[in-house]
């Protein structure tokens, strides 16, 4: 949509429609080509030549509270915006990081009206102004909500932190994927290469390049209250988190080959660990630890596993979760015999409580988790999983160019 007014200001406009209706009166040219009225009043004042086009077009009802604002400039060069609301006060917001739209910092309200404001010079240096009132439509009652992975806010969490989220039983068509990523801000200081990645129609993640920087102060934007998601439904909030990231990296590396895990810090090994993972054969199941590399997801200095397919419930400690179908690094004193020797769980890692508890404290959320030779790859999804995947396959999961 597009505003189709000229670049004249509300008071320019209703100037020269002053002028046109006093057209009747008398005027003369005077020899310096001034044209002044009959009375002898003061020539007309000049206007700019920029031609301001603004949208949401002026008088538009049809915009969303994630509307962003956007407009183009013809024989002149911007400078200026600004959105307000029905009262007059100030809307913030800033330009979108590719440069194409400006952004509101959060939701506008629903079945309220704002006016944009557009100014701009001319070769001459005169100013133009152009204004488009818009009124969002009322609010949907068919609102998506997420399930939100991301680091609490104000945390520290390890440098292979993942980014993830997935929309509430609602799959996001293709054709609107696009739309939905530009919503999704990313900052980091020191800046970044980072990437979204669409795992399925609802499950994403988003990962950088390398593992984060040491010390990196990463802020996260979810845009996505009031966009249009498909089917008539649209997002329910916006979400946002700051963190930072640890200075000193912690890797685990678990071999099923050896049956041994290797605890690196900053890349040096600060401990060696017996292991035990899962059985590729109990009750008939394929009970074997996932390969792959994960992150720590959560750390339970005590817990309660439950499992209808192998029908027990126990009592765990030291618990740290790798995926979402339950595989963790735990504490397990009744698997003593099998530590470095064989492989005899449905699916987790298992150490001794000494070492479950020195685990515990060593990693945080976020911590890469390498775990090699099991013979089965972790599901994209089932968990952290963006590092288990080279770079460019990664991004060849974004629908950004």
């Amino acid at each position: 949509m597009t505003f189709e007014g000229t670049s004249l200001t509300r008071r320019g406009a209703l100037a020269a429609g002053g002028l046109a209706a006093a057209g009747l009166a008398a005027a003369c040219t005077k020899e310096s080509g001034t044209i002044e009225d009959g009375d002898g009043g003061e020539p007309e004042a000049p206007q700019s030549a920029a031609q301001i086009t603004i949208s949401p077009a002026d008088g538009a009802t049809d915009a969303t509270a994630a509307t962003e604002i956007s407009w183009t400039v013809e024989d002149g060069e911007f400078t200026e915006f600004t959105l307000t609301d029905a009262e007059g006060a100030e809307v913030e917001g800033a330009m979108h990081p590719d440069g194409t739209t400006w952004v509101p910092a959060g939701p506008l309200a629903w079945e309220q009206t704002y006016t944009a404001t557009v100014k701009a010079t001319d070769a001459e240096g005169l100013e133009g102004e152009a204004t488009a009132e818009f009124t969002t439509i009322a609010s949907p009652g068919d609102r998506v909500g997420i399930e939100n992975y991301l680091p609490g806010d104000g945390s520290t969490v390890g440098q292979g932190a993942i980014l993830a989220f997935r929309f509430d039983g609602h799959e996001v068509a293709e054709d609107l994927r696009a739309s939905v990523e530009r919503r999704l801000f990313v900052s980091a200081e020191p800046a970044q290469e980072g990437s979204w990645h669409w795992i399925t129609g609802r499950a994403l993640e988003y990962r950088p390049k390398e593992f984060w920087q040491p010390g990196t102060q990463v802020s996260v934007r979810l845009g996505l209250g009031g966009l249009d998601l498909g089917d008539g439904r649209y997002g329910q909030y916006d979400e946002e988190t700051s963190f930072a990231t640890d200075t000193e990296l912690r890797i685990l590396e678990a071999d099923d080959d050896t049956k041994q895990m290797r605890a690196y810090l900053d890349g040096t090994i600060v401990q060696t660990i017996p292991i035990s993972l899962g059985a590729d054969d109990i009750d008939g199941n394929d009970a074997r630890s996932y390969s792959g590399t994960m992150t720590i997801m959560s750390r339970e200095e005590e817990s309660t596993f439950v499992s209808e397919l192998y029908d027990y419930e126990t009592d765990v400690k030291w618990a740290m979760r790798l995926t979402f179908s339950g595989q963790f690094i735990h504490g397990a004193p009744w698997a003593s015999d099998r530590l470095g020797v064989s492989n005899g769980s449905h699916g987790c890692i298992n150490v001794s409580d000494e070492m479950g508890e020195w685990l515990y404290n060593f990693v945080r959320w976020g911590d890469p988790v390498v775990v090699m030779n099991t013979g089965v790859q972790v599901p994209q999804g089932d968990g952290f999983t963006a590092w288990s995947l080279d770079w460019d396959s990664f991004k060849a999961g974004s629908y950004l160019d």
